[in-house]
């Protein structure tokens, strides 16, 4: 059969490492197109790897007929406009995380869509990882028993983005290591809590490692439906974290378990017992096969007409939260995650 045709919009590090190697490994893919405003970034991308078209105007792209579905790994400010342009015009996209600067632009996206009758996925990427979905599994399962509290990491080590980028300028990021960073770990405990409803947030945020206008910390703690308890730290540039990116935690009536590294401690006929499932070897924190799932998924999504998950309601899911996150880090109070 004919190969799913691909356009990349953007030259970062998302796509350069990530999306192109696993459209590269895909044999229904082909990437016939990338754009970008910045000609000299696109230009090395498209030689990189062989792409044989290349436009500086989104338009241009969202108007060829040749092009099936795109990539949007664009900066945040043009997630949700950039998107709603490519569906528009009958093309199916994976947006990057966070779909959109606000809830209002995310709902726009879900509409466009709908409109359209074309696919939209949000890359929370963790969904796919194989630690995480072990974890899923046994927290379903009932070995952990009731589930009360769960915790997840987003802190970035020694490093962040550079000063100046856009990823810490307001009007293009939308938000600081929440919005970067912890915008995964709230999508990735509602994956791991079987879409469970968020049902209010207090989280506070401020800026303590670099001069930078937006947060380089932040910690949240969420309500869910149910009476679990969520706790997400996130960070920029920190000295120390209790785990890295991914790093997440389920404590129950029965048990706990942990992923990144995986753990179990449950009691095994009367018997407190700590294991530790066998697990494929990363070769880093945030590893590719979990990229590769993600986007086999997408594509398997159109193919064969499935709905992809985490789709546009999902991504905004995790925007309702971390517009009330923000909210409340302003305000010093607790705040109602708003759904209808």
């Amino acid at each position: 059969m004919n190969k799913l045709r691909i356009g990349i919009l953007g030259t970062g590090v998302i796509n350069r490492d990530f999306h192109l190697v696993t459209l590269r490994n895909h044999p229904q893919a082909e990437v016939v197109a990338a754009a970008n405003h910045r000609p000299e970034s696109l230009k090395r991308l498209a030689a990189d790897f062989n792409i044989p078209k290349t436009y500086t105007n989104f338009a241009e792209m969202a108007a060829d007929p040749d092009i099936d579905a795109v990539i949007n790994g664009l900066p945040n400010y043009l997630h949700a406009p950039v998107t709603i342009q490519m569906l528009e015009a009958g093309k199916h996209v994976l947006c990057e995380k966070p779909m959109a600067l606000n809830v209002a632009e995310g709902e726009q996206l879900i509409a466009a869509a709908q409109r359209a009758k074309r696919k939209l996925m949000i890359a929370h990427m963790w969904r796919f990882d194989r630690e995480i979905v072990w974890l899923r599994d046994v927290m379903a399962s009932g070995q952990l028993g009731r589930i009360f509290k769960v915790k997840s990491h987003a802190i970035w080590l020694f490093d962040g983005p550079r000063p100046g980028s856009w990823f810490v300028t307001p009007e293009f990021a939308g938000g600081g290591a929440l919005a970067d960073m912890g915008i995964h770990s709230i999508d990735t405990l509602r994956f791991i809590l079987g879409g469970a409803r968020p049902v209010k947030v207090f989280a506070h945020a401020g800026t303590f490692f670099r001069d930078i206008p937006l947060d380089d910390t932040a910690t949240a703690m969420i309500e869910f439906e149910g009476g679990v308890t969520g706790l997400i730290e996130a960070g920029w540039y920190h000295l120390y974290a209790d785990g890295l990116e991914g790093y997440t935690q389920a404590y129950g009536t029965k048990g706990y378990a942990r992923v990144l590294p995986a753990q179990l401690q449950t009691s095994i006929e009367g018997i407190w017992s700590v294991t530790q499932p066998e697990m494929p070897k990363r070769q880093q924190q945030c590893d590719l096969p979990m990229y590769q799932a993600q986007m086999d998924h997408f594509i398997d999504c159109i193919l064969n007409d499935k709905e992809p998950s985490p789709g546009g309601e999902d991504g905004l899911w995790a925007m309702r939260v971390l517009e009330a996150a923000y909210r409340s880090a302003k305000t010093g109070e607790a705040v109602d995650v708003g759904w209808k």
